[in-house]
């Protein structure tokens, strides 16, 4: 073989698998004797068998167990591998633990919170010295990273410890992502001043600028709720993020529906095939949908005598779904802003007569029949004299009366009829007053002294709803 370099070689690592089968030749003490050895028969010869021993049978290794039970504390290094079970009392792990099933109790847990989106575990921070941080995210080898995108905004639970090192509490950390090297590489900033963390788990719930990455589905053991948001474009999650919700719903104070209580389903959109039964808890018959509605005449007639036909107007009360106990049943009538209520009225109806203290001189009157605070209709009434045609006011929203999600933009338009003549170009600019009913009185003030007397349409938004808000127009006609 001289001359011949060993990495000329062909390499045996192909046939070394085989090395089982291989057959050697040994020569013996005996100079005339060659015996024959295979290489199953020379491994059993000269390796090392696997083989296990009682923890007693290992030298020292009993002493050095029992200086762990010790506050002093003891130190073993090098890798422990154990096969079997094993109890221990307490087990604290500084770094990763990493097992292919955690159970507990034989019940496979996964915390109070858990999502389903992209998320990591940070292995390594560095800080720049513009307030920008270096975040490595753990990656075994093998295993593939999923990577956070330029402009994520990343949530993640930070465990606060006490002077002895016990938990005592955590705290909601957010980061947006300013900058991507690698899979395992990026830039961030902290949202509410708290640095990124080693050992700190991330999740991207929502994007600033790509609406493909701002929506995700979350799970939350201790307010028992399962959540499917999007449109999240900053650290905070509110009610229009929330598509669907099933669970607890007490912490949502819906636009449309205002403070919502118990368990049940708040979904966008709702697409049912086959029946939707809705039943009282209580009495378990089918359960109805209250509504109230009032009727009756709404027009006065005064003659050149100045004899008024009907003599009086009866308003009848109906209600769907439910029968109210008449101490939860008033008669109101707006005077400006406010809606004052007729304390001795209590039925199903009300008659108004054209001389009754509440018309206060004027020539349309609007009441309101309301039970327990909630349900509720209303009728306008207007004395016409001489014959003449009556005065009507309709208003009209340009994009319905309806909103999800906080988002509205409306504009609202009064048109003044004389009988079926549109005299709205005929009446003064300042003649017309808005006004808002809401569940913000004090709102509702503010808002009807910056809404008097400026014509005919206003342009209504979200900032201008509180919950739930009437809008009405009236129009002072000399």
């Amino acid at each position: 073989m001289a001359g011949v370099r060993i990495k000329d070689l062909q390499d045996a690592k192909g046939i070394v698998e085989r090395f089982d089968d291989f057959q050697f030749a040994v020569d013996s003490t005996n100079p005339d004797t060659t015996l024959r050895l295979s290489g199953r028969e020379m491994k059993a010869a000269i390796g090392t068998p696997k083989h296990t021993h009682a923890i007693e049978e290992v030298t020292g290794l009993p002493g050095e167990l029992e200086k762990k039970l010790d506050k002093t504390g003891g130190t073993m290094t090098g890798d422990l591998r154990i096969e079997g079970d094993t109890h221990v009392r307490n087990l604290r792990v500084d770094e990763y633990l990493e097992v292919p099933e955690l159970k507990y109790n034989r019940i496979t847990a996964t915390g109070n919170e858990f999502w389903v989106t992209d998320g990591g575990t940070v292995d390594d921070v560095a800080e720049g010295d513009d307030g920008i941080y270096l975040v490595t995210l753990k990656s075994d080898e093998g295993e593939t990273a999923i990577n956070f995108q330029f402009k994520d905004i990343l949530r993640g639970i930070f465990y606060a410890e006490n002077d002895e090192g016990n938990p005592s509490g955590f705290r909601t950390v957010f980061f947006e992502v300013t900058g991507v090297i690698d899979r395992t590489h990026f830039y961030c900033i902290p949202l509410n001043n708290i640095p990124p963390q080693r050992f700190m788990t991330l999740a991207r719930q929502g994007n600033k600028s790509d609406a493909h990455r701002q929506g995700s589905v979350y799970m939350d053991g201790l307010r028992k709720f399962i959540r499917v948001s999007d449109g999240v474009i900053d650290e905070q999650i509110d009610v229009r993020n929330i598509k669907v919700q099933l669970g607890d719903l007490s912490d949502i104070n819906h636009p449309v529906f205002g403070q919502l209580e118990g368990y049940g389903a708040l979904l966008e959109n709702a697409y049912v095939c086959g029946r939707l039964v809705q039943r009282d808890p209580q009495t378990g018959e089918d359960w109805e949908v209250g509504a109230v509605s009032v009727s009756g005449e709404q027009v006065f007639h005064h003659d050149e005598t100045d004899k008024v036909t009907p003599d009086m107007i009866v308003i009848t009360a109906k209600e769907q779904g439910f029968t109210s106990a008449p101490g939860n049943r008033l008669w109101q009538y707006k005077d400006g802003s406010e809606w004052v209520t007729i304390d001795t009225q209590h039925a199903l109806t009300y008659t108004l007569t054209p001389d009754a203290e509440i018309w206060h001189g004027r020539s349309t009157l609007t009441l309101r029949y309301i039970v327990a605070g909630v349900y509720y209709d209303m009728i306008t009434i207007t004395k016409v004299r001489n014959g003449d045609a009556a005065y009507i006011v309709t208003v009209e929203s340009s994009n319905g009366n309806q909103f999800l999600n906080g988002e509205m933009v409306t504009l609202l338009t009064a048109t003044v009829f004389k009988g079926s003549h549109d005299i709205t170009a005929q009446v003064p600019y300042n003649a017309f007053n808005w006004t808002r009913l809401s569940d913000n009185p004090d709102g509702d003030k503010v808002w009807n002294e910056m809404h008097t007397a400026v014509g005919n349409q206003i342009t209504v938004t979200s900032a201008d709803v509180y919950r739930r808000a009437v809008f009405n127009c009236e129009v002072n006609i000399p």
